[in-house]
C-alpha cells in the first residue's frame, strides 16, 4: 500500500467525516491519523478504491463511537453544541444554519441528543449504544423526536426559503434541476455523507433516472441482463428513499427511481423487457399513451390518459407491499405506482423531467411542489 497516496486522496474527507461525528476539529485530526495508521497495519492489500474507501470510513466510524462512549451525550451540553454546530455548518444557506440550531434548541435534552447524533450520521443502533438505551427504544423515540424537530425547523424556515428537493441519482442532473426550479423549488443533490442532515431539512425527494440499472440482488435475483448495476450506489439511494418514506416526505421516483420505490417495498423487476415481450420499441424511443386507474392520486394529477416519453428496458414485475398500480401502458406495463397510505409517494416509469413530457411532466412537478409546500408547514402530519 502506498500510504502517502492513500492519505493524499482520503485525508480531507475522512477528517470531515470525523468532525461531523465527534464535533471537535482537533480530535478529528488525531482520529484521522489513527485511521491511516490502522490502514497501514491492517487494511487488506490490493483493495479496489471503492472498497478501500468503505474500509476507511468503517474504521473512522468505529473510532468515533469509541470516543463518544467515554462521554455522556445526553448530559454533555458542550458535546451536543459542538456536534450541532458541525451539522449546521454543512448547510449552504446561512438561514438554514440558524434554523437547524434553533430547532435543535427547542427539543428536550434526550430528544436533542438523539436527533443530533442521527444528523451527525449515527444510525439508531449506534445512537442507542451511545445513549445507553435499547435500539428499539431509540427507534421509537427517534420517530417522535424527528417529527418535533421537523415542526420546529419548519416554523423557523417557512418564510425564509422555498421547499428543497433532493435529486438522488441522475445521468443528466441539469434537466431535473431546470424542471424543478420552474416550479419555484430550490434543488440540491444528495451527498452520501450529508444525507441525514439533508433529509432532515428537506421537503421532498426526487429519485431520478440513471444509466445504471438496479442491482438484481436487491430483489433476490442473479444478474442476467441488468446493465451497469452498482450495489453500493443502490443501497445508498434505497436508504435515502426509506428515510423519506418513514418521515412521510413527498417522494417522486422517475424511471429507475420508480423501480427503486417498488424494490424497497419488496417488489421485483423485469431485468430486460425482451425477456417478457418482443415488441418494446414504444418504451425505448418516442412517446406512447398511458391510462390511469380510477380513484388514484395519479389520475387526479395526470387525468384519465396522457402521452408520455419513455426510455427504459426494465419495468416492474411483482408489485411491492403497500403499493398500488396507478397507471399502465397499452401493452400492460406498469407506468405508475403510488402508496395510498402516504400523502404523496409516486413512481412513474416515464421521464417526467423531459421537455417531451409536456403537460404530464408539468402536472406531476406542480403536484409535487404543492405537496412539498404542505410538508414544509409546521402543522403538516
Amino acid at each position: 500500500m502506498d500510504l502517502d497516496a492513500v492519505i493524499a486522496v482520503h485525508r480531507q474527507p475522512i477528517e470531515r467525516h470525523l468532525r461531523r461525528r465527534v464535533g471537535d476539529p482537533g480530535l478529528a485530526e488525531e482520529l484521522a491519523q489513527e485511521v491511516f495508521l490502522r490502514a497501514w497495519q491492517h487494511a487488506p492489500r490490493g483493495l479496489p478504491e471503492a472498497r478501500l474507501r468503505a474500509w476507511l470510513y468503517r474504521v473512522a466510524g468505529n473510532l468515533a463511537i469509541d470516543t463518544l462512549r467515554a462521554r455522556r451525550p445526553t448530559d454533555d451540553a458542550v458535546l451536543l453544541d459542538a456536534l450541532a454546530d458541525g451539522i449546521a455548518a454543512e448547510a449552504d444557506d446561512p438561514a438554514e444554519r440558524i434554523a437547524i440550531a434553533d430547532a435543535l434548541a427547542q427539543l428536550t435534552a434526550r430528544d436533542r441528543a438523539l436527533v443530533t447524533l442521527t444528523l451527525a450520521g449515527y444510525g439508531p443502533t449506534e445512537a442507542a449504544s451511545l445513549l445507553g438505551t435499547s435500539p428499539e427504544a431509540a427507534r421509537k423515540r427517534l420517530a417522535r423526536a424527528r417529527e418535533r424537530f421537523r415542526v420546529a425547523y419548519a416554523g423557523s424556515t417557512q418564510r425564509l426559503a422555498p421547499p428543497v428537493l433532493l435529486v438522488a441519482r441522475d445521468h443528466q442532473p441539469e434537466m431535473y434541476v431546470r424542471w424543478l426550479e420552474a416550479a419555484g423549488l430550490r434543488v440540491r443533490h444528495v451527498a452520501a455523507e450529508e444525507a441525514p442532515r439533508q433529509l432532515a431539512t428537506a421537503h421532498g425527494v426526487v429519485l431520478t433516472g440513471s444509466h445504471h440499472d438496479l442491482h438484481p440482488s436487491l430483489y433476490g435475483q442473479d444478474v442476467r441482463s441488468a446493465e451497469n448495476p452498482s450495489l453500493a450506489v443502490d443501497r445508498a439511494d434505497a436508504a435515502v428513499l426509506r428515510e423519506a418514506l418513514a418521515t412521510r416526505m413527498p417522494v417522486v421516483g422517475i424511471c429507475r427511481g420508480h423501480q427503486l420505490l417498488n424494490v424497497v417495498r419488496g417488489g421485483t423487476l423485469h431485468q430486460d423487457l425482451t425477456e417478457v415481450q418482443a415488441g418494446v420499441g414504444t418504451h425505448t424511443e418516442g412517446a406512447h399513451a398511458i391510462s390511469t386507474e380510477r380513484d388514484t392520486l395519479v389520475r387526479r394529477v395526470l387525468g384519465a390518459s396522457t402521452s408520455v416519453p419513455s426510455f427504459h428496458h426494465q419495468a416492474i414485475d411483482r408489485l411491492g407491499r403497500g403499493l398500488r398500480v396507478a397507471s399502465v401502458s397499452g401493452d400492460g406495463l406498469v407506468e405508475a405506482i403510488e402508496d395510498p397510505r402516504l400523502p404523496f409517494a409516486v413512481g412513474v416509469q416515464f421521464h417526467a423531467e423531459a421537455p417531451e413530457s409536456h403537460e404530464a411532466g408539468r402536472r406531476l412537478r406542480d403536484a409535487l411542489a404543492e405537496a412539498a409546500h404542505r410538508h414544509a408547514l409546521p402543522s403538516a402530519a
